[in-house]
């Protein structure tokens, strides 16, 4: 008799009068299922799990463990086996667990995201019943659930109906917005769902409202605008334009190229020259395949490093928005160890006036040219150009598993690594 694997170890514990079956699933940390003889151990544990009373500790705190080990196949016998086999149990755990969707929503939005990469009649109902759900159409996985469908997956045109007749309220209908926006635009639906008068009503809507929470809603809106006819197009297009969002204006811009008006071209183009907005606006160009209409200024590799670092700093997980002041420190040419090769790098001081909610003044230093970053907590203003460069040296390696990443981060050994690089490469060049 085979010895049982860990997940088949896992079950029997957990499920034994005494045991703990949350416990002993999460333990197992990112497990892949790649026997049938996983699948069928968790299908046997699913069923004994759903005849447990629901509203039990165990119940409740299980659920999404097992809901977790759905999404780590990796055999295709075995997928087949839990689709046919183990998803009609987790559809019933999950309905049981819609008496109050409220204190589990987010345990149901993530069953909800297996049923639809398993693509199965039952649990794509579930999925589309789930959309019109005043408990759960706002949650924030619904981007995710929607993208587990393949491109090429036969359901998705009955699937869009379903969803369309009429259109979902709340966060789910955004997140269908953005889903067939980029279905429209790589061609795989040819009518998009929102050119009807329900999806221009609320169109119209998130673009003419000076909500700032609801921005990123009339982006999404903004970018359907190419896949509507008119006459209600030349009306949203006009409120794109004139949004009071940059963001919503630009993607309002693409809309009006993609179209065939050179306005939106020759708007993006200006918006190349400001260092806050130069790298959106050359992507936006780019893939119009624009990029000839981009200023020569604008094509400076100074002006481009810039850019990249402000554009860094604007992420939402960083500062959220571009400094207020911004400067070069520093710019040459090294051999780069975590590239192996010469590249010219920059180093920009920034200052934030406010910055975070203590809305205290904030400088540092970012590096550009290789991976943009700003070591935050390790660098300042006041440190020399040869430190900072040690300091990514060293990060950067780190990042990239690079065997040659220092045990310990520092400016010593971040400086020897590039002092070595540069004989190395200059005495490698003097051989031939």
């Amino acid at each position: 008799m085979s010895k049982p694997s860990l997940l088949q170890a896992a079950l029997t514990r957990g499920l034994a009068p005494d045991g703990d079956l949350c416990e002993e699933l999460s333990e197992l940390g990112e497990y892949e299922i790649a026997s049938v003889a996983d699948a069928e151990a968790l299908t046997q544990a699913m069923a004994e799990f759903v005849n447990r009373a629901v509203d039990s500790d165990e119940a409740v705190s299980a659920f999404p463990e097992f809901v977790r080990m759905f999404q780590s196949v990796t055999l295709a016998e075995a997928y087949r086996h839990l689709a046919v086999k183990g998803i009609p149990l987790l559809i019933e755990a999950y309905d049981a667990r819609l008496i109050d969707p409220s204190e589990c929503d987010s345990d149901l939005l993530f069953a909800l995201k297996i049923f639809t990469r398993y693509g199965t009649d039952e649990g794509l109902d579930r999925v589309v019943d789930a959309a019109y759900s005043v408990a759960l159409q706002d949650g924030y996985l619904w981007a995710v659930i929607f993208e587990q469908l393949g491109d090429s997956d036969p359901v998705i045109p009955s699937f869009i109906r379903r969803l369309c007749n009429p259109l979902p309220d709340g966060f789910v209908c955004v997140a269908l917005l953005d889903w067939v926006n980029r279905l429209a635009r790589d061609h795989v639906i040819s009518v998009h769902p929102f050119n009807t008068p329900d999806g221009i009503g609320k169109l119209r809507g998130w673009l003419a409202s000076s909500d700032e929470d609801e921005f990123s809603y009339a982006h999404a809106a903004a970018a359907a605008v190419p896949f509507v006819t008119d006459p209600p197009r030349s009306e949203l297009l006009a409120l794109a334009m004139d949004h009071s969002d940059v963001g919503v204006q630009m993607e309002g811009a693409w809309a009006s190229a993609v179209l065939g008006s050179d306005a939106g071209i020759k708007f993006l183009a200006r918006l190349t020259l400001d260092r806050n907005l130069a790298i959106t606006a050359r992507t936006y160009l780019q893939e119009l395949k624009r990029a000839d209409a981009i200023p020569d200024e604008a094509n400076e590799p100074e002006f481009i490093a810039m850019a990249e670092m402000c554009d860094w700093l604007s992420h939402p997980q960083e500062f959220g928005l571009p400094p207020d002041e911004i400067e070069l420190y520093d710019a040459r040419e090294l051999y780069w160890p975590p590239t192996n090769d010469w590249r010219p790098l920059w180093l920009f001081k920034y200052h934030y006036r406010v910055a975070g909610d203590d809305e205290s003044e904030t400088d540092g230093v970012g590096m550009t040219g290789s991976i943009t970053f700003s070591l935050i907590d390790e660098t300042n203003v006041e440190m020399s150009p040869e430190d900072i460069y040690a300091l990514h040296c060293c990060w950067e390696l780190e990042a990239n598993d690079d065997p040659r990443a220092p045990v310990e981060r520092s400016i010593e050994a971040g400086r020897a690594l590039i002092d070595a690089a540069q004989r190395d490469d200059i005495e490698d060049d003097e051989k031939f």
